[in-house]
């Protein structure tokens, strides 16, 4: 139980910071910043198109921008004024509201999507991307989403702060409050993770987005009021410049918690990939035995010639004998692999192997980790590709 309970928390910590260092080198910073460019043209329309939904709901114009302030100003806490009163001139325009005018405004917000789909893409390393109609048909849907979300969330902050503020203390709507928000995070992420995954990965993804953006609010709060001037230098756009960096902060808080969403994903690989370099510390080798190993007697057969197979093995401790036609070819030690050849091509079995010890223990390397490994890692796909050259060369001289 205690081991159990060791190589789930040192899993946390790898996973944790190989996210960290996947940020880095995935330049999400970058991303981020492309990405509070495309909000600057994007955040009016979408509110514009929020204004409009909610007043299917509330006749009244004001009480409409009562809700619009209430959401905004959990999403941008700093100078929201001077968007939502950009928004509310716009809205009084009734010409705004025909069918061109929405459209419009939807298409003002595809930009936004389409770099955040393709930051989400980098992410997870996909790379066979749906076709320009149904990526416009996704990014389309992901609008009418999110206006639906923040909707629901809208209404949802009325009644809460009825309810759940008391005596004057906000502290029940504050917790409740970034329990939605991490519940509207993961709505976002489901909507954008381009691979079939766990919603325990995407919830926990969310949590931590959601507790790092709740740590970065009152630091950068904190860091404006000690330093009024900030952005004095762009004038009477100093508080659109706030927004925006305010906008980045968030979209890299965002683009982490996809990273780790990414990395609970392919933490099975994280953890097999040290096998296939040169040096990997004993305590992994310990952990991929307790999750991925087989222990096996002298003379056992693992598989046979000619046998369906789907998974290839790495040999932990001990020792294995290939057979071919009657004929050993080759005697696997510690640190070898072998049957991957089924792996690659799909085709059975072209050796027996068995045991040549007691106490030979196997790591089983299903085909979802393996064509993680050679997808993401190249030094792996090319140590791969030299040892079959290898085997093959040493077959055929056998064979002679």
């Amino acid at each position: 139980m205690f081991s159990v309970l060791k190589d789930k928390i040192t899993t946390g910590f790898s996973v944790f910071w190989e996210s960290v260092k996947s940020y880095i080198k995935n330049d999400n910073s970058s991303a981020a910043a492309s990405l509070a460019y495309y909000s600057l043209f994007a955040l009016i329309p979408l509110l514009l198109l929020l204004f409009f939904a909610l007043s299917f709901f509330i006749t009244s114009s004001k009480a409409v921008m009562q809700r619009i302030t209430m959401l905004i100003s959990q999403f941008i806490p700093y100078y929201s004024d001077t968007i939502l009163n950009e928004v509310y001139t716009l809205a009084r325009h009734k010409g705004m509201w025909g069918v061109v005018g929405i459209g419009v405004l939807l298409w003002a917000s595809m930009p936004l999507m389409g770099t955040l789909r393709t930051a989400f893409y980098n992410i997870f390393k996909i790379e066979e991307r749906p076709s320009f109609l149904k990526t416009n048909i996704l990014d389309l849907s992901v609008i009418l989403l999110t206006l639906s979300l923040f909707v629901a969330v809208s209404f949802s902050n009325v009644a809460f702060k009825n309810f759940l503020v008391l005596g004057g203390s906000t502290l029940p709507y504050d917790i409740v409050s970034y329990f939605l928000t991490a519940a509207v995070i993961s709505v976002f992420y489901l909507a954008f993770v381009p691979v079939k995954i766990s919603f325990c990965y995407i919830f926990a993804g969310s949590v931590l987005t959601t507790l790092l953006w709740g740590i970065i609010r009152p630091l950068f709060g904190l860091f404006l009021s000690y330093n009024p001037q900030y952005g004095i230098t762009f004038g009477s756009l100093k508080a659109l410049f706030i927004i925006i960096i305010w906008i980045y902060y968030s979209f890299s808080v965002l683009l982490f918690g996809t990273e780790l969403i990414a990395n609970l994903r392919r933490k099975d690989v994280l953890l097999l990939r040290g096998l296939f370099y040169e040096t990997h510390a004993d305590r992994s080798v310990q952990r991929i035995k307790r999750k991925f190993g087989q222990d096996y007697k002298a003379g056992e057969i693992i598989f046979e010639e000619g046998e369906k197979g789907s998974e290839m093995f790495y040999i932990l401790s001990g020792s294995v004998r290939l057979i071919k036609k009657e004929q050993t070819l080759r005697i696997m030690r510690k640190g070898e692999y072998f049957g991957e050849m089924a792996l690659l091509i799909g085709t059975p079995r072209t050796t027996s192997a068995l045991t040549e010890e007691d106490n030979t223990s196997l790591a089983v390397i299903g085909p979802e980790n393996f064509e993680t490994l050679l997808r993401e890692k190249p030094k792996i796909a090319i140590s791969f590709l030299k040892e079959l050259a290898h085997r093959l060369k040493k077959t055929n001289e056998i064979l002679q």
